[in-house]
């Protein structure tokens, strides 16, 4: 009996065993079901999009509400109207920004993500991350969307309608881009706050010879980093530090010739203007922006070549012998304004392409630009190829000429910035064809020696820089 019952307790206990073995095969099975299908990734998937439909459906009873309030006597922006409704429904600070441009409302959440609004269409989308950028190919033209490339441990973002250079694709060395034959150099920059200082002030800075609200600044480029004792101070300020972005200018003195510069209505028409206000509003705006750009994109393009009558191209005669307004508006012809648009360079980015140049690939002096300038007295192996001294050569002609891909940022020609300098002068970076390198290297600033009103030098170009919108 004894026996019997020892026989069946080891028979329950091998059918104990085998069932456990049974279920943990099952539940590896099982598990492995779960991950190889997708489950979790998909019901994940679900959860965002429930949230991101929602989100873009409460923007668009926003935008509802705000329109059918106009009836009732709202008077509140609809920018402001959005921000505060859609933080009411989701919690303060949620909501970091509503803007407005060509009937877009871009809605921007303290998580990093955005989303648009078409008031024309009635359609509201989830805008796209740089990381959620699909991968660019080199020497491929990327038509559709914007693309993301990786070298060198950090992220270039190459705009939609441009191709990213075959081989010129490292960030660190300079990776070129290109549109209708405009090349350009991506420029990364680590922290925005390097461009900028904000204002913590209760009254806001007014830029120089203006009034009223379209003129308050509320940040400006302070910091140089490149030229020591040469800072920047705030707006509408013209005593030493005098430099200063953004701003506007005032008459020229009499040992320039006097005269009235950005006031001057054959001046601002020029550079694309309608008045004298509207330069102002326009120069703070584009300032804004540009940061807005920098800090979503994390860096900007800057023109691989000096400015031409044919564009940012290679082997072209440098634009000069014109003043600092027709210069400006050419800056602003290479954009589509849709994705991308260009500017004339600011004084700050000058800053960030000389530190680009300094501490990555190259790394030149920022002090002795003889070697890599076409200067008066250029060194080798700058003085080979068509070198000769004290002429002016089409820009990247000399492939000494560089750093990094940019072409004469060094010599060759000075180049005029939107940074203003005294009341009445826009501040040159860099030395001509006719200095020395080791006098006006590079980081070289020329405040107001020359005003922007002349025509008659022909050492004083500019460079244009390129933004993602």
């Amino acid at each position: 009996m004894k026996s019997k019952l020892k026989q069946q307790n080891a028979i329950t206990l091998v059918a104990l065993i085998i069932t456990i073995i049974v279920l943990l095969i099952l539940a590896m099975v099982s598990i492995a079901l779960v991950m190889n299908s997708g489950i979790i990734t998909k019901s994940k998937t679900a959860v965002d999009k429930y949230s991101q439909e929602e989100i873009q459906e409460q923007i668009k009873l926003a935008y509802s509400e705000w329109q059918m309030g106009q009836y009732t006597g709202e008077t509140r922006t609809v920018q402001a109207f959005m921000q505060e409704k859609l933080n009411s429904i989701y919690g303060a600070g949620t909501v970091t920004s509503v803007t407005a441009e060509n009937g877009i409302l871009t809605v921007e959440l303290a998580n990093g993500k955005s989303y648009t609004y078409n008031v024309a269409t009635g359609v509201a989308a989830k805008v796209k991350t740089v990381a959620e950028y699909t991968d660019a190919t080199p020497g491929q033209a990327n038509t559709t969307e914007n693309t993301k490339y990786t070298s060198n441990g950090k992220t270039a973002v190459i705009p939609a309608g441009y191709t990213l250079d075959a081989t010129a694709n490292s960030i660190d060395n300079g990776l070129v881009i290109s549109k209708a034959g405009n090349e350009w150099v991506w420029i990364q920059v680590a922290n925005v706050t390097d461009l900028y200082t904000e204002n913590t002030t209760e009254i806001p800075w007014t830029m120089y010879g203006t009034s009223g609200e379209n003129s308050v600044v509320s940040r400006y480029a302070s910091k140089s980093g490149i030229l020591s004792g040469q800072t920047r101070t705030t707006p509408g300020t013209t005593t030493d530090p005098y430099y200063r972005e953004p701003d506007t200018l005032g008459d020229l003195p009499i040992y320039l010739g006097g005269g009235a510069t950005d006031q001057a209505e054959a001046n601002y028409t020029a550079a694309g203007f309608s008045s004298f206000n509207d330069m102002a509003t326009k120069l703070r705006d584009d300032y804004k922006n540009m940061l807005d750009s920098v800090r979503k994109y994390g860096g900007f393009y800057v023109g691989r070549y000096e400015l031409s009558e044919a564009g940012t191209k290679k082997d072209q005669p440098s634009l000069t012998n014109t003043n600092w307004y027709n210069l400006y508006a050419k800056c602003k012809t290479f954009g589509d304004e849709s994705t991308t648009y260009s500017r004339m360079i600011w004084g700050c980015q000058w800053d960030q392409v000389c530190k680009f140049i300094n501490t990555s690939g190259d790394k030149v002096s920022l002090t002795d630009s003889r070697t890599y300038g076409n200067y008066s007295n250029s060194q080798a192996p700058a003085n080979t190829e068509n070198y000769e001294s004290g002429k002016k050569k089409n820009t990247g002609s000399n492939e000494a000429w560089k750093a990094n891909n940019i072409y004469d940022l060094a010599g060759n020609c000075q180049e005029w910035t939107q940074e203003a300098s005294y009341a009445y002068s826009r501040a040159s970076r860099g030395g001509g064809y006719n200095h020395y390198g080791n006098g006006r290297p590079v980081a070289y600033r020329d405040g107001g020696n020359v005003g922007p009103t002349n025509t008659n030098d022909d050492f004083l170009s500019s460079r244009p820089v390129l933004y993602i919108k």
